[in-house]
């Protein structure tokens, strides 16, 4: 079996944007494995919570581009990593996880996060496009066929 790439790829045809999504395998999130094994490139990311009925729950999906996903998902989850006391009582006992996916162009990261927040959170946009295309389609790949709508 082939081994998807996590990217994030375009084709561009009559002003609209069909993107393709691949998405790394969801992790359990751990500061040090974060720190070895996700690259300093830029990219965009999801944050889950694990619930007490074994339930992932999606927090965030956000872009990372100074610094990187290593340094951001570092920050995300690292309860060391702030000052904020809320912050760190939500993550010192909680069970994350995360999966990225690369990117070297940061309006196709700001379209797609865009697009996924549309999807998952209608009434609480918070990011906008790039303002490049008239539409924009995303198809998502995961390896472990995990997708949040399912």
């Amino acid at each position: 079996m082939q081994e998807m790439k996590p990217v994030i790829s375009s084709t561009i045809k009559n002003g609209e944007a069909y993107y393709t999504l691949v998405w790394s395998p969801l992790k359990k999130a751990d500061k040090y494995e974060v720190t070895l094994k996700v690259p300093s490139v830029a990219g965009l990311f999801e944050l889950y919570r694990m619930d007490e009925s074994k339930k992932l729950n999606l927090l965030s999906v956000t872009h990372a581009w100074y610094g990187g996903l290593r340094s951001q998902i570092r920050a995300a989850i690292d309860p060391d990593a702030t000052h904020d006391p809320v912050k760190i009582a939500k993550l010192e006992d909680a069970e994350l996880y995360y999966r990225y996916s690369m990117s070297e162009s940061f309006p196709d990261i700001l379209d797609v996060v865009w697009f996924l927040h549309t999807t998952y959170f209608p009434d609480d946009i918070r990011v906008e496009h790039s303002g490049r295309y008239s539409r924009m389609y995303l198809n998502e790949k995961a390896p472990d066929k995990i997708y949040w709508l399912d």
